[in-house]
């Protein structure tokens, strides 16, 4: 058995576990968990670019190529789904519907949206943001909160932790609309103008206009990355737009109808901006279009945080910049509102008792621009030791993570063996080369153990 594990004079040292054969099957295993686990019902929970942002951002993707209404990020809608997800982790449950009878309606009431129309969608155990909005859109009642017109406001939260056993990561996303108003199809229509019940063409002739119809007038975008809309009358076949901001062209766009779109292709800056539009080589012009980009949340000082015991609570301290117009202490699945009437120094009493998995502190400005900032390791953890902490979590860890760590963990320990052994006998030098392969391969295996393809929805 030794012949497997440590170099002898009988396996020419060389373990067998570690020559290329088991090499070869090792990566052909990793492989298989990792990329056709979920197949065979191998749970995989990595998770690698999902986040609140990249979520909304593909939503309003959908809605807009649509032509359907963007929708808002919605800082109460946002605390609603974290107390949603988190209340899932502390109740132990997968559903719209938790096992005390909680409901969607009752998180997103609680955080004072009192909604007209609402909704929400579920997913788990995703590594993308993709993956998840295209496993929403692939199912027909998601799909249809994604694309109703009956809402104006988003928010979503995405937050890891044991669901049942298993290490995985929840994304819950809430739709709302405040008002009885609903959306309608905006882009590719055409304008017209009737009398009568008979529609009356445009006339065409020599004279052209130019419009830009997006952003609109003195507007305020949280977006940096917004493209510039318009639709141009009277011409025929392909023409170039040219972007002004200021005095200064910042790009050009090309079209044969009558609606175009510039995309940047970098960020707008922060501030105030003052766009015209030109077709290209004429001297026809649109109007001036004033808008701002205000996409920064309000800052909360990390360094700031203070978390002292007193009695029965928490003293949680911090210091903000006093441009939030909500703040809101996010306890597990229970919301702290905070008012203060100092606006950049705030105190808040957290109850020990019913202390949640997750604390969080979200702020939102006036734009709406949302700040979420983890404060949990700030409060003790009177009940377990850093140690048991990380054991918990590889315990915790799903089949195919377990199966890879053991796998690099095996390899690790067997490079040791053959590392102790060659030195013993002055011989290490003979090994460098293989050393060195072996190493690097064991490397990239590490890293395989973040891959995944599967999740389920809500």
């Amino acid at each position: 058995m030794k012949n497997f594990f440590i170099p002898t004079q009988q396996n020419k040292y060389k373990p067998y576990l570690l020559r290329k054969i088991a090499l070869v099957a090792y990566s052909l295993l990793l492989v298989f968990v990792n990329s056709f686990g979920g197949v065979f019902g191998i749970d995989q929970a990595q998770a690698s670019n999902i986040t609140p942002s990249n979520i909304i951002s593909l939503t309003n993707q959908e809605r807009s190529a649509n032509g359907l209404n963007t929708l808002k990020d919605n800082s109460k809608l946002a605390a609603a789904a974290l107390a949603k997800a988190n209340n899932m982790f502390e109740e132990q449950y997968w559903d719209h519907f938790g096992p005390n009878g909680e409901t969607p309606w009752q998180f997103i009431r609680a955080e004072g949206y009192d909604y007209v129309y609402a909704g929400e969608n579920l997913a788990k155990g995703f590594q993308t943001a993709e993956g998840v909005h295209e496993a929403w859109m692939a199912s027909p009642t998601h799909a249809a909160n994604i694309m109703s017109a009956n809402y104006k406001d988003i928010g979503v939260a995405v937050v890891q932790g044991v669901l049942l056993g298993k290490q995985t990561t929840l994304v819950v996303q809430m739709f709302g609309n405040l008002t009885t108003e609903v959306a309608s199809a905006t882009v590719g229509t055409t304008k017209t103008t009737t009398s009568g019940g008979t529609v009356i063409g445009t006339e065409h002739g020599d004279i052209k206009s130019i419009m830009i119809t997006s952003p609109s007038q003195s507007s305020i975008s949280t977006d940096p990355g917004i493209n510039v809309k318009g639709e141009v009358t009277n011409s025929d076949g392909e023409y170039t737009v040219q972007v002004y901001d200021q005095s200064e062209v910042v790009g050009e766009t090309s079209s044969n109808s009558s609606n175009w779109e510039f995309d940047k292709g970098s960020d707008w800056s922060e501030g105030s901006h003052i766009l015209k539009a030109q077709i290209k080589g004429e001297s026809t012009v649109s109007e001036k279009v004033d808008f701002t980009v205000d996409s920064t949340p309000p800052q909360i000082s990390t360094s700031s945080i203070s978390v002292k015991l007193s009695d029965d609570v928490y003293v949680l301290s911090f210091k903000i910049d006093d441009t939030w117009t909500d703040l809101r202490i996010i306890n597990g699945s229970v919301t702290i509102p905070v008012t203060s009437e100092n606006k950049t120094e705030i105190i808040v009493e957290v109850p020990v008792k019913g202390l949640g998995n997750k604390v969080v502190i979200m702020a939102s400005d006036l734009q709406g621009n949302i700040a979420q900032l983890d404060i949990t390791e700030y409060f003790p953890d009177e009940g377990s030791s850093k140690g048991a902490s990380i054991f918990l979590s590889l315990t915790n860890a799903n089949v195919g993570d377990q199966i890879s760590i053991g796998i690099v963990s095996l390899i690790f320990v067997l490079l040791c063996i053959e590392i102790f052994v060659y030195w013993k006998k002055g011989k290490l030098k003979d090994i460098t080369g293989d050393l060195f392969t072996i190493g690097t391969w064991w490397l990239i295996l590490t890293i395989a153990i973040f891959n995944g393809f599967t999740g389920l929805i809500n």
